[in-house]
């Protein structure tokens, strides 16, 4: 049989996102099918406002110093979780292709 397509779960070579908060340096953790169905299962909560929904979000999203996140305002904290599965979801053309081809005034 002919593999098609072969995956592994080693971490990515790509730069992670990164999220500065106060000063304090947040890191996106991949976002797997596990996570995603974590998150999933928390929407309802999350969109009702819970706190616990809220942490359990962005404890499986964000690696770092948390505690930072109790001083945020709701709605700041909303915008970091959409802006935080918009990128890592769906990345920019930069993130997603990384550096592009070298000068053209290199030769062939």
């Amino acid at each position: 049989m002919t593999v098609v397509l072969k995956l592994d779960t080693k971490p990515s070579v790509f730069e992670p996102i990164e999220v500065e908060i106060d000063g304090i340096l947040l890191r996106v953790k991949e976002i797997t099918l596990g996570g995603l169905e974590k998150i999933q299962a928390l929407q309802i909560d999350l969109n009702s406002g819970s706190a616990a929904a809220i942490r359990q979000t962005l404890e499986t999203l964000l690696d770092g110093d948390l505690d930072v996140l109790r001083n945020l305002p709701l709605a700041k904290l909303r915008v970091l979780i959409e802006s935080i599965l918009t990128r890592a979801i769906s990345p920019t053309a930069e993130e997603k292709n990384g550096s592009g081809p070298g000068s053209e005034s290199l030769p062939s």
